[in-house]
Protein backbone atom coordinates (compact mmCIF):
# COMPACT_ATOMS: atom_id res chain seq x y z
CA UNK A 1 0.00 0.00 0.00
CA UNK A 2 1.25 3.38 -0.57
CA UNK A 3 2.57 5.81 2.07
CA UNK A 4 0.66 9.03 2.28
CA UNK A 5 1.48 10.09 6.14
CA UNK A 6 4.76 10.51 7.93
CA UNK A 7 5.39 10.56 11.36
CA UNK A 8 9.08 11.60 12.34
CA UNK A 9 10.96 11.08 15.65
CA UNK A 10 12.65 14.40 16.37
CA UNK A 11 16.09 14.48 17.92
CA UNK A 12 18.40 12.02 16.04
CA UNK A 13 16.08 12.30 13.00
CA UNK A 14 15.23 15.83 12.03
CA UNK A 15 17.37 17.51 14.81
CA UNK A 16 20.42 17.59 16.95
CA UNK A 17 19.72 19.17 20.71
CA UNK A 18 22.33 16.72 22.13
CA UNK A 19 24.58 19.52 23.38
CA UNK A 20 21.76 21.27 25.54
CA UNK A 21 20.65 17.50 26.79
CA UNK A 22 23.84 16.89 28.09
CA UNK A 23 24.28 20.29 29.64
CA UNK A 24 20.91 19.30 31.30
CA UNK A 25 21.81 15.87 32.92
CA UNK A 26 24.57 17.51 34.26
CA UNK A 27 23.72 20.12 36.08
CA UNK A 28 21.11 18.28 37.62
CA UNK A 29 23.86 15.11 38.48
CA UNK A 30 25.78 18.36 40.13
CA UNK A 31 22.75 19.47 42.20
CA UNK A 32 22.20 16.21 43.60
CA UNK A 33 25.80 15.89 44.13
CA UNK A 34 26.13 13.19 41.69
CA UNK A 35 29.49 13.11 39.25
CA UNK A 36 29.05 14.57 35.93
CA UNK A 37 29.20 12.52 32.79
CA UNK A 38 30.69 12.40 29.86
CA UNK A 39 29.11 13.52 26.23
CA UNK A 40 29.37 9.97 25.07
CA UNK A 41 27.86 7.89 27.76
CA UNK A 42 24.66 10.46 27.62
CA UNK A 43 24.26 11.00 23.75
CA UNK A 44 23.33 7.14 22.95
CA UNK A 45 20.22 7.93 25.66
CA UNK A 46 18.53 10.74 24.05
CA UNK A 47 15.38 9.59 22.58
CA UNK A 48 14.99 7.19 25.56
CA UNK A 49 13.02 8.49 28.54
CA UNK A 50 14.78 10.35 31.33
CA UNK A 51 13.55 6.99 33.60
CA UNK A 52 15.58 5.12 31.38
CA UNK A 53 19.11 7.28 31.35
CA UNK A 54 19.77 8.28 34.53
CA UNK A 55 19.46 4.54 36.37
CA UNK A 56 22.20 3.81 33.81
CA UNK A 57 25.16 5.73 35.61
CA UNK A 58 23.35 6.89 39.03
CA UNK A 59 20.95 5.87 41.88
CA UNK A 60 19.89 9.11 42.59
CA UNK A 61 16.11 9.86 43.16
CA UNK A 62 14.96 10.11 39.16
CA UNK A 63 11.73 12.31 40.35
CA UNK A 64 14.49 14.98 41.67
CA UNK A 65 16.68 14.46 39.08
CA UNK A 66 13.80 15.06 36.49
CA UNK A 67 12.84 18.44 37.92
CA UNK A 68 16.50 19.60 38.13
CA UNK A 69 16.99 18.79 34.00
CA UNK A 70 13.73 20.59 33.21
CA UNK A 71 15.35 23.75 34.88
CA UNK A 72 18.28 23.54 32.87
CA UNK A 73 16.24 22.14 29.89
CA UNK A 74 14.20 24.94 30.25
CA UNK A 75 17.55 27.41 29.11
CA UNK A 76 19.47 25.12 26.91
CA UNK A 77 17.59 22.82 24.69
CA UNK A 78 15.92 24.93 22.32
CA UNK A 79 19.11 27.24 22.59
CA UNK A 80 21.23 24.36 21.09
CA UNK A 81 18.74 22.87 18.69
CA UNK A 82 20.25 22.72 15.33
CA UNK A 83 18.52 20.95 12.22
CA UNK A 84 20.60 17.46 10.91
CA UNK A 85 22.31 17.76 7.63
CA UNK A 86 19.54 18.10 4.63
CA UNK A 87 16.52 18.36 6.80
CA UNK A 88 15.15 21.25 5.65
CA UNK A 89 15.20 20.53 2.09
CA UNK A 90 13.92 17.15 2.84
CA UNK A 91 11.02 18.47 4.71
CA UNK A 92 10.36 20.96 1.55
CA UNK A 93 10.90 18.30 -0.68
CA UNK A 94 8.31 16.38 0.63
CA UNK A 95 5.86 18.65 1.60
CA UNK A 96 5.46 19.75 -1.77
CA UNK A 97 4.66 16.08 -3.43
CA UNK A 98 1.86 16.56 -0.24
CA UNK A 99 2.63 14.03 2.45
CA UNK A 100 1.36 14.90 5.79
CA UNK A 101 3.95 14.61 8.31
CA UNK A 102 3.60 14.87 12.03
CA UNK A 103 5.89 14.17 14.74
CA UNK A 104 6.16 12.18 17.83
CA UNK A 105 8.96 12.59 20.44
CA UNK A 106 9.57 11.54 24.16
CA UNK A 107 10.38 15.54 23.95
CA UNK A 108 8.18 17.41 26.17
CA UNK A 109 5.39 19.35 23.86
CA UNK A 110 6.64 23.29 25.14
CA UNK A 111 9.76 22.13 23.91
CA UNK A 112 8.86 20.71 20.54
CA UNK A 113 6.06 24.00 20.06
CA UNK A 114 9.44 26.05 20.54
CA UNK A 115 11.62 24.23 18.32
CA UNK A 116 9.21 24.26 15.55
CA UNK A 117 9.17 27.84 15.85
CA UNK A 118 12.91 28.57 15.57
CA UNK A 119 13.16 27.06 12.13
CA UNK A 120 9.41 28.14 10.98
CA UNK A 121 8.68 24.29 10.83
CA UNK A 122 4.72 25.19 11.37
CA UNK A 123 4.21 24.73 7.28
CA UNK A 124 5.41 21.34 7.45
CA UNK A 125 3.81 19.95 10.33
CA UNK A 126 -0.22 18.48 10.61
CA UNK A 127 0.47 17.75 13.83
CA UNK A 128 2.67 16.96 16.48
CA UNK A 129 2.55 15.14 20.49
CA UNK A 130 5.32 15.18 23.43
CA UNK A 131 5.97 12.88 26.31
CA UNK A 132 4.35 14.85 28.33
CA UNK A 133 0.62 14.12 26.17
CA UNK A 134 0.86 10.35 27.37
CA UNK A 135 0.79 7.84 29.72
CA UNK A 136 3.69 5.75 28.66
CA UNK A 137 6.22 7.02 25.76
CA UNK A 138 7.75 4.88 23.35
CA UNK A 139 8.34 2.28 22.99
CA UNK A 140 4.87 2.54 23.91
CA UNK A 141 2.44 2.64 20.93
CA UNK A 142 0.31 4.80 22.87
CA UNK A 143 2.35 8.30 21.34
CA UNK A 144 1.96 6.55 17.81
CA UNK A 145 -1.81 6.04 18.53
CA UNK A 146 -2.29 9.68 19.38
CA UNK A 147 -0.66 11.15 16.27
CA UNK A 148 -2.95 9.16 13.97
CA UNK A 149 -5.70 10.57 15.65
CA UNK A 150 -4.36 14.05 15.00
CA UNK A 151 -3.49 13.58 11.34
CA UNK A 152 -6.81 11.29 10.77
CA UNK A 153 -4.60 8.92 9.43
CA UNK A 154 -4.94 5.24 7.58
CA UNK A 155 -2.13 3.55 9.53
CA UNK A 156 -1.88 1.27 6.50
CA UNK A 157 -1.28 4.42 4.45
CA UNK A 158 1.45 5.90 7.52
CA UNK A 159 5.37 5.28 7.62
CA UNK A 160 7.13 6.31 10.98
CA UNK A 161 10.99 7.39 10.24
CA UNK A 162 13.02 7.20 13.57
CA UNK A 163 16.65 6.88 14.90
CA UNK A 164 16.25 4.56 17.63
CA UNK A 165 15.01 0.89 18.84
CA UNK A 166 12.08 2.51 20.67
CA UNK A 167 10.77 4.10 17.38
CA UNK A 168 10.75 0.71 15.58
CA UNK A 169 9.13 -0.85 18.36
CA UNK A 170 6.27 1.42 19.08
CA UNK A 171 5.99 1.64 15.56
CA UNK A 172 5.23 -2.50 14.74
CA UNK A 173 3.60 -2.56 18.20
CA UNK A 174 0.45 -0.65 16.06
CA UNK A 175 1.26 -1.68 13.68
CA UNK A 176 2.72 0.83 11.17
CA UNK A 177 5.77 0.73 8.51
CA UNK A 178 9.12 1.82 10.05
CA UNK A 179 12.05 3.64 7.96
CA UNK A 180 15.23 3.64 10.91
CA UNK A 181 17.78 6.51 10.03
CA UNK A 182 21.04 5.98 11.29
CA UNK A 183 21.44 7.99 14.14
CA UNK A 184 24.17 10.69 15.34
CA UNK A 185 24.21 8.86 18.89
CA UNK A 186 25.26 5.82 18.25
CA UNK A 187 23.04 2.54 18.94
CA UNK A 188 23.47 1.48 15.27
CA UNK A 189 23.66 -2.82 16.08
CA UNK A 190 20.38 -2.07 18.15
CA UNK A 191 18.51 -0.21 15.96
CA UNK A 192 19.44 -2.84 12.72
CA UNK A 193 18.44 -5.81 15.40
CA UNK A 194 14.98 -4.25 15.80
CA UNK A 195 14.37 -5.11 12.12
CA UNK A 196 13.11 -2.25 10.25
CA UNK A 197 10.84 -2.52 7.34
CA UNK A 198 13.79 0.11 5.50
CA UNK A 199 16.95 1.45 6.54
CA UNK A 200 18.38 4.76 5.84
CA UNK A 201 22.21 5.46 5.86
CA UNK A 202 20.52 9.31 5.89
CA UNK A 203 17.37 11.48 6.36
CA UNK A 204 18.05 12.27 2.39
CA UNK A 205 17.19 9.35 1.35
CA UNK A 206 13.80 9.18 2.21
CA UNK A 207 12.39 10.94 -0.96
CA UNK A 208 14.05 8.17 -2.82
CA UNK A 209 12.12 5.40 -0.46
CA UNK A 210 9.36 6.62 -0.77
CA UNK A 211 9.05 6.76 -4.40
CA UNK A 212 10.15 2.85 -4.36
CA UNK A 213 7.47 2.29 -2.07
CA UNK A 214 4.67 4.27 -3.93
CA UNK A 215 5.80 2.96 -7.29
CA UNK A 216 5.64 -1.09 -5.65
CA UNK A 217 9.12 -1.49 -6.06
Amino acid sequence: MTVKNLIFDLDGTLIDSSRGVVEAVNYSLRQMGEPEQPSEVIKPFIGYSLEVMYPQFTKAPVKELYRHFQIKAAETIVASTCPLDGTEEILRTLAAQKYTMAIATTKIKKHIDRIIDKFGWRVFFAAWAGGDEVKKVKPDPEIFHLVIDRIKADPRETLVVGDTLNDILAARAVPLRSAAVASPYGGREKLLASSPDYFLESISELPELLARINQGR
